[in-house]
């Protein structure tokens, strides 16, 4: 055996070891937790980790400095055996909605500062939207990604504004921090939205998954064409608000035409800084 493949079978491994060593026990760890449990250089540890954590794997509070299995953990291998592993609510509630709207479902979480599909049902619908898993969205410049904002502190969310604006190559991209922050207030208090966008012919509707506690943030979105959108806005709500995830969780639906709700890309263009 080549030292490379022998270096290859090491690193995989090492994957394998450390998301297994995340259980009831050990529901977050820092890297010396893990380095010193499993034997592991510091060095190659934290690289492992950050490598873990770019893939979605792992989610990394920045300021308890500490590691936690992110939800793509739980979806590995959710297609073996599915009458035992897609019993859960989730996945199951997914299937519904998919069957119910004929429309692509996603579920996204927010990494390093933009949005990432962590899973992806495909709507059965002709024309239905493509959307794949680790596709990546902006957080300041997508429904999802606003939706996904709105949840965190108010410090959180100026911080990463600010981040994101100073690091935009685009000044027609930066946004309005007021502005931004008076639309993610009226977010947070729906915890849903949908957008259109007419010149990409897309739009979806979407909605936080109520949290459980400890738990990732993850928002459920149904992606279709900007027309079915516009249409259907309030039934595809509807029937996200029905399925099983929600009963007796949320208020019912604020509806899109409230005064002053404005879905970013229906009539609103990106805000200068």
């Amino acid at each position: 055996m080549t030292a490379i493949s022998t270096k290859m079978i090491k690193s995989a491994r090492r994957v394998l070891e450390v998301l297994e060593y995340f259980d009831q026990a050990h529901p977050t760890a820092t890297v010396m937790d893990i380095a010193r449990s499993l034997g592991y250089p510091q060095s190659s540890t934290s690289e492992l980790l950050r490598c873990l954590v770019t893939l979605g794997y792992l989610h990394y509070n920045r300021y308890s400095r500490v590691y936690s299995p992110s939800i793509r953990v739980g979806l590995i291998g959710a297609w073996v055996e599915p009458n035992f592993f897609r019993d859960g609510l989730l996945l199951s509630t997914i299937d519904t909605i998919a069957n119910a709207t004929g429309h692509t479902i996603v579920l996204s979480s927010a990494l390093n500062f933009h949005v990432q599909h962590i899973h992806v049902a495909a709507g059965s619908k002709p024309g239905s939207i493509p959307v794949h898993v680790n596709d990546t969205e902006s957080l300041l410049h997508s429904i999802v990604g606003r939706v996904l904002l709105s949840t965190y502190s108010q410090a959180h969310i100026r911080a990463a504004i600010h981040r994101l604006n100073a690091e935009e190559t685009q000044p027609e991209l930066r946004v309005r921090v007021p502005e931004m922050l008076k639309e993610l207030e009226q977010l947070r208090a729906r915890s849903w939205g949908f957008e259109v966008n007419h010149e990409t012919g897309h739009g979806a509707v979407v909605a936080m998954i109520p949290p459980q506690r400890g738990s990732q943030r993850i928002a459920i979105s149904v992606v279709a064409s900007a027309d079915v959108i516009e249409e259907q806005v309030d039934e595809i709500y509807d029937i996200i608000l029905s399925s099983g995830l929600y009963q007796g969780q949320i208020a019912p639906a604020q509806r899109a035409a409230e005064p002053g709700f404005l879905p970013y890309g229906k009539s609103r263009q990106p805000l200068h800084a």
